[in-house]
């Protein structure tokens, strides 16, 4: 007779568990492959986009809360070969598709196109007629922001010229990059895992994660590196490598300005005698790749960022309601920025180690940043496999609404952030995020719950 206990009853509801895993896996592939068909209208298009990123999430959670229940050591082999196989097909699969949700990458092969012609790309803007003469029409069209210079910093820049000599103007070079990459994230991740005695099978939080996949093989968001650089950085650090953990963050930092805001916290879990040293490194990368452009470029080194957060914003929570309030954009910048500081301070303070350091500091930068764009939030999906959070798995899905401002920008040129979206996105955020923090503090109220 067999019964719930017995061993013959455990294997046939294990392999059932497994064959459903292989189903969704597959009906995840099937999603990413019907990319490539789209309809005519703009309106069906993105509303296809959307349902179909909206079910590839529903099956991810799935299959987390799946490989959670068939996790031993007797299928660990098994589990892993799968992970790695889907995760890898699910990305080469997007890699041909051409980009259509963001424009990012076609700046990216505008830098590097005109790098191989020895133009810095921080000295002109798109449209100048200084490089009237470099307009082709395969790229110079879909450039945003024509009239300013680069916002990327030169380890970038980099890597753009290098994506540029490979592929010219093919935005295939650049995603293949990204791939390498993002698969050295995840292997990261993995040693993390490994140094901190937790499920090795946890990096398919990340691994399988629908953000990344799409944000990163649709788009082409440079993001990706960073985000590795920034990983590498956190596995350096907590296996006290303080020199190559600087280099490595300084790396991040040259890739996107953002990691900078990680610095109180990171400064406050580094021992005092270690601080100095740190910053050294750290300042010293950044200047080494920083000092060519400075004799050619002077006081616009660092490109449009400054127009970038004075002047633009997205899909934000808290400073949409401060706009709203006192309609001035500036000044609601100003009150955010503000608000973040004071939140990194809090959470280098509060912070019980660097990962968990890091992770609350993005949540503030989510909170509070004018601009939330979908691949913002692929910085903290590595960090979920560490500290999986309700709020922040409901805000990378939901994001995926806030495309259906490109319906109205295809139409007519116009950006219309609809508050709609946003009350979707952030009224079940801010709820779990309530429902997290007060957890949280019931545990330390009572630690031996």
């Amino acid at each position: 007779m067999i019964t719930k206990n017995s061993p013959k009853f455990k294997t046939l509801d294990e392999s059932k568990k497994q064959l459903l895993l292989l189903i969704l896996l597959s009906l995840t592939e099937f999603f990413y492959i019907s990319l490539y068909y789209f309809p005519k209208s703009l309106y069906l298009f993105y509303n296809k986009y959307i349902l179909t990123t909206f079910l590839c999430f529903i099956i991810y959670f799935i299959n987390i809360k799946l490989l959670d229940k068939l996790y031993n050591k007797h299928n660990i082999k098994y589990l892993l070969i799968a992970i790695f196989s889907f995760g890898i097909i699910f990305r080469i699969t997007l890699i041909p598709i051409e980009p259509f949700l963001s424009d990012d990458i076609y700046r990216y092969i505008w830098d590097g196109y005109i790098q191989t012609n020895g133009i810095n790309p921080y000295l002109y803007t798109p449209n100048s007629l200084e490089l009237i003469e470099f307009r082709n029409k395969d790229i110079f069209p879909f450039i945003n922001h024509p009239h300013l210079p680069t916002i990327y910093p030169p380890l970038a820049q980099i890597i753009f010229l290098l994506a540029h000599l490979v592929g010219k103007n093919s935005f295939i070079s650049i995603k293949i990059i990204i791939l390498f990459f993002d698969l050295a994230t995840s292997l990261l991740i993995v040693k993390l895992l490994y140094k901190l005695n937790l499920p090795i099978t946890k990096f398919s939080i990340y691994f399988l994660c629908p953000l990344p996949i799409l944000e990163f093989f649709i788009s082409g968001h440079i993001d990706s590196i960073a985000i590795f650089f920034l990983t590498l950085f956190i596995y350096l650090f907590i296996t006290y490598r303080n020199k190559l953990s600087s280099i490595a963050l300084a790396s991040s930092i040259l890739i996107k300005i953002m990691p900078i805001i990680f610095l109180p916290i990171i400064l406050y879990h580094i021992k005092k005698r270690y601080i100095l040293i740190f910053l050294l490194y750290l300042i010293s990368s950044i200047f080494i790749f920083y000092i060519p452009h400075f004799f050619t470029v002077y006081n616009n080194i660092f490109g449009s960022f400054t127009n970038f957060i004075k002047d633009f914003y997205f899909n934000s929570s808290v400073f949409s309601f401060l706009f709203f309030l006192i309609e001035t954009n500036r000044v609601a910048s100003f009150i955010c920025y503000l608000a973040l500081s004071i939140w990194l301070v809090i959470v280098a303070l509060k912070s019980k180690d660097l990962i968990n350091g890091i992770f609350w500091a993005l949540v503030g930068l989510y909170i509070f940043s004018p601009i939330v764009h979908p691949w913002y939030l692929t910085w903290i999906v590595p960090l979920l496999v560490f500290i999986p959070s309700k709020a922040i798995f409901w805000l990378i899905m939901s994001s995926q609404f806030s495309y259906y401002v490109l319906i109205a920008y295809r139409r007519e040129n116009l950006w219309y952030d609809s508050i709609i979206i946003r009350l979707i996105e952030y009224i079940p955020f801010f709820a779990l995020l309530s429902y997290d923090l007060l957890r949280l503090q019931t545990k330390k109220s009572n630690p031996q719950e």
